[in-house]
């Protein structure tokens, strides 16, 4: 295994939850010879009821789970969407670690119009709109603003944001979520120019359809709301109609990605978002 991350401390967003892209970066670059520091919510909220969060047992659980291909990780409760927590999740880190090198702004997510639910925009909700916005796009704006400092310090970094590929084609009832993850998309290039004089690189990555608990419970509902369907059927369904590789990822495969944007291997890589959606956009 590579080591690209010996010596490194990285932070990752939306890590609390077994079977996530986030865990399996954290997964990733801890087995490559890094530290990492584990974020996630923690606890239910009221303007997303069915959203599923992971509870701090098992963001826990994640991060004493990283001792098993190196270092234990650090477990920080952080409502990614509350600017406070943040600067005082980003400082803990700092203390404990000795600095950030990476950080990889993983927590997205939303309510009414994605990515679970899909909702018409005539149909939606101001405050569902307003919480994906924030927890989607807003978080890594915060959580940028409050991790670059850190990475300052150390001469440098790199910034990765997981983005989405349904923010780069229509998908009916998914305004809010598409919206909020094309911005991130748009936000990338501009932090990238603006921090490239400082050695601080910017990529994003767009993940198609994975096997992760978000989409697993996106299938379930669309079943649910398709009396004689299974979710299985219906993934299936779309796979084999939209995907040229005829599958669905495994959450690995968007960490090989993610822990490739934040290592030196792109080195001479800023502002860029890459598709790793088995070809659905060819």
């Amino acid at each position: 295994m590579m080591r690209r991350y010996e010596g490194k401390v990285a932070v990752v967003t939306g890590a609390g939850r077994p079977g996530g892209i986030g865990e399996a970066i954290a997964r990733r670059v801890t087995s490559e010879g890094g530290r990492v520091a584990v974020l996630d919510l923690c606890r239910d909220k009221p303007e997303a009821p069915r959203e599923s969060f992971g509870s701090l047992r098992s963001l826990q659980s994640v991060a004493d789970s990283l001792g098993e291909t190196g270092e234990k990780g650090l477990a920080v409760r952080c409502d990614v969407t509350d600017e406070d927590e943040i600067a005082s999740a980003m400082a803990e880190i700092r203390d404990a670690l000795g600095g950030i090198d990476v950080l990889f702004a993983n927590a997205g997510g939303g309510t009414g119009a994605g990515p679970v639910d899909q909702t018409p925009v005539s149909d939606l909700d101001r405050s569902a709109w307003d919480y994906t916005i924030a927890v989607s796009l807003t978080s890594v704006y915060l959580c940028a603003k409050h991790a670059v400092p850190a990475l300052r310090a150390r001469g440098g970094g790199a910034i990765v944001s997981t983005t989405s590929i349904s923010a780069y084609h229509g998908v009916a009832g998914l305004s809010a979520y598409s919206a909020a993850k094309y911005g991130v998309t748009a936000l990338t290039r501009d932090l990238a120019l603006e921090l490239a004089g400082e050695s601080i690189r910017v990529n994003a990555f767009a993940p198609g359809i994975t096997l992760t608990p978000y989409v697993r419970q996106r299938y379930e509902t669309l079943a649910s709301q398709n009396p004689g369907t299974t979710p299985q059927e219906l993934m299936g369904r779309f796979v084999s109609t939209r995907i040229p590789l005829g599958r669905a990822a495994e959450p690995r495969e968007m960490a090989a990605v993610a822990a490739f944007l934040g290592s030196d291997d792109a080195s001479f890589m800023t502002g860029q978002t890459l598709f790793v959606d088995g070809g659905m956009r060819v």
